[in-house]
């Protein structure tokens, strides 16, 4: 027993060791972004944090360090890390990048913290992101959620979430289209969400992410489930495009709404066959274990 803790305390010892010592040889900026590029996160943070000590101003050391600390994925890691995308954007104010994650990881942390302060300096910061360079999805998108959710004494405003929306759709249509979708649900808006979908299905009607949304509203809704039990078995025909709802999901919702037109067996089929694309996927999990 005593033989196996020293060689467990060893082995931590010599993971330690490596990290410090690649760290340590990360002389420059460029290779401590290296390691932040490769994922090898805790390397890139022990680099960083010596060569944000010996440059204090250094924006871009400033920057990597706090993506870095959010990384981390703890309890108090956006805490500690929006204090870092602050210096970086106070030291590089035309950066869009920077202000951007700043902003966004402020916003984040305003609903961690209830703080109306982070939140404003959140919605600046990515307002600026976006003046700074308009083909800024990612901070549009942020803005969008800010202004849909944000109640109204603190800049909320369904027009200004919307208008967003459509800018996010003139530079991206399918980004758009799930913008607006998640606008219009947020909303329960779901008729208006469908007719958006529906629409773009009158234009391409291939288009995954349109029919894989109809299934989704009809199996939320319980509403119009035959025409969602069909687009969602057309999009079992069709590859998934990136970041969207892959087969895995589709078999979820299609088990959703066979289950709600009292077909429980076909819906254990669709629930096990989401589990064996992705065994990881809980709603399938505990739509199956409730059968």
């Amino acid at each position: 027993m005593h033989s196996r803790s020293f060689s467990s305390d060893l082995l931590r010892f010599a993971l330690v060791f490596s990290l410090v010592v690649s760290a340590a040889r990360a002389t420059s900026l460029s290779e401590a972004i290296a390691f932040y590029a490769a994922k090898k996160y805790p390397e890139a943070r022990l680099a960083l944090e010596k060569i944000t000590a010996a440059e204090p101003k250094n924006a871009a050391a400033a920057y990597y360090y706090g993506m870095t600390i959010r990384r981390r994925g703890d309890t108090t890691a956006l805490d500690e890390a929006v204090p870092w995308l602050a210096k970086a954007a106070e030291l590089e104010p035309t950066n869009a990048t920077y202000l951007g994650d700043f902003g966004g990881s402020s916003l984040q942390l305003a609903g961690k913290t209830r703080s109306l302060s982070a939140a404003t300096r959140g919605r600046e910061a990515m307002i600026r992101a976006v003046e700074l360079n308009p083909d800024y999805l990612d901070a549009r998108e942020g803005l969008m959620q800010y202004y849909a959710q944000a109640p109204w004494i603190a800049g909320g405003s369904s027009s200004k979430a919307y208008a967003q929306a459509e800018e996010i759709r003139k530079r991206d249509p399918a980004r758009g289209l799930t913008a607006l979708i998640s606008l219009k649900s947020g909303e329960k808006k779901f008729a208006e969400a469908t007719e958006l979908c529906e629409a773009a299905l009158q234009e391409k009607p291939d288009n995954y992410l349109a029919l894989y949304q109809i299934g989704r509203i009809a199996s939320t809704t319980g509403v119009n489930l035959d025409r969602g039990l069909e687009t969602l078995r057309r999009c079992l025909d069709l590859t998934p495009p990136p970041n969207q709802p892959g087969h895995a999901g589709t078999h979820f919702r299609i088990g959703v709404i066979l289950e709600k037109k009292g077909d429980k067996a076909a819906a254990r089929t669709s629930f096990e066959a989401a589990l064996k694309l992705d065994p990881n996927l809980k709603p399938a999990a505990d739509a199956l274990a409730k059968l």
